[in-house]
């Protein structure tokens, strides 16, 4: 799956404005929900950054969001990640104006012109890095980085399993674990999508409709199983996985694109083997932490060791009547695909279809 990127602001000369160009979602539901409207031009507090946003990340948070799936209090603006210019700032934060920057924030609002973010969730960038490859990266990225590099204690040639490996974060998670020496066997749904999970670098394929994976995994490691599972599908995989995965072995699940699993038997465990929900925001929580992470990131665009693939809509476009959560194909098939990566372009007419679709 292709990342999904809004584009926004094109950094021309503008006046000041009091209002902006903004996705609204005013009631949980379907895509129908999100309504591009002007909005009050948000204000800095201190401590704070104005952004003016060139590209907005799109990930399946959104979606649950906009959904009810998960806790939000409509209405709000949708989107947790983006990239553009500091063009504002209030007291405290002077040393960010006019500095390119990346974003990752819970109620930063990035479908939108403008966003408002504290300056400890900003993360500065070379001039070297694009913007709409920072914005694809911040929330898929980070958490690819994270996965291999804070979840599992791994060692160079061991084999982790990856779910969904054609998937927005799914192909990251598998370049990652490329440039940390180990060996991955990636699972997808369709031999079209083995081909992008090859692309990404993945050792050993399998196309299944995840019934029974496992068996497969066995015969390829010699029945002695993984080291680690990243499992972003959940509830379709999630019992299943215990069975390939080696004594002392760590089960992470991070995702649940099929849903939670039920609840769980401790006898799984049997072996050494554990299991570990993490997210993406425990890890990033300190402003250190978040700027070394996405330094590693940006250290792996800027020497061109990760491929992304996006598709850009314009924030016009926000609603992507294709976007339901069981039907991002539809929506692959209608968005252009000349375009790599997963982000959006904030323009009053532009915005962008990636990670999704």
């Amino acid at each position: 799956m292709r990342t999904v990127v809004l584009a926004l602001s094109l950094f021309l000369a503008m006046p000041e404005a009091s209002e902006m160009l903004a996705g609204i979602v005013r009631q949980h539901g379907g895509t129908d929900a999100v309504e591009v409207v002007k909005q009050p031009l948000p204000k800095p507090g201190p401590g704070e950054a104005r952004v003016r946003i060139a590209f907005a990340g799109v990930n399946f948070i959104d979606i649950y969001l906009r959904e009810g799936a998960y806790s939000s209090s409509p209405p709000y603006i949708p989107g947790l990640e983006g990239a553009g210019v500091v063009e504002s700032t209030g007291p405290g934060a002077e040393v960010w104006l006019g500095r390119r920057v990346a974003f990752v924030h819970k109620g930063a609002g990035a479908y939108s012109e403008f966003a408002v973010v504290p300056v400890t969730r900003l993360v500065p960038l070379g001039n070297d890095v694009q913007l709409q490859d920072a914005a694809a990266v911040m929330l898929q990225g980070l958490t690819a980085q994270y996965l291999l590099d804070g979840t599992v204690r791994l060692e160079r040639n061991d084999t982790v399993l990856v779910h969904a490996a054609a998937g927005g974060t799914g192909r990251l998670i598998v370049q990652v674990a490329k440039l940390r020496g180990l060996k991955v066997i990636a699972t997808v749904s369709t031999k079209a999508k083995a081909a992008v999970a090859t692309a990404a670098g993945a050792d050993k394929v399998i196309v299944s409709d995840y019934s029974d994976f496992a068996t497969e995994v066995l015969q390829h490691t010699q029945n002695r199983g993984v080291a680690a599972i990243f499992d972003g599908v959940g509830n379709r995989t999630f019992l299943q996985g215990f069975r390939c995965l080696r004594p002392r072995g760590g089960m992470v699940l991070f995702g649940a694109s099929s849903g939670f699993p039920p609840s769980v038997d401790l006898s799984v465990l049997a072996g050494s083997k554990f299991l570990v929900r993490p997210s993406l925001f425990d890890f990033i929580a300190e402003e250190s932490e978040l700027r070394t992470r996405a330094a590693a990131i940006m250290d792996w665009l800027q020497a061109e060791q990760l491929n992304l693939q996006m598709t850009v809509l314009p924030l016009a476009d926000a609603a992507c009547k294709n976007w339901h959560a069981s039907q991002f194909d539809k929506c692959r098939s209608a968005a252009p695909t000349t375009i790599k990566g997963k982000y959006w372009q904030a323009s009053p007419q532009s915005w962008a279809c990636g990670g999704l679709c």
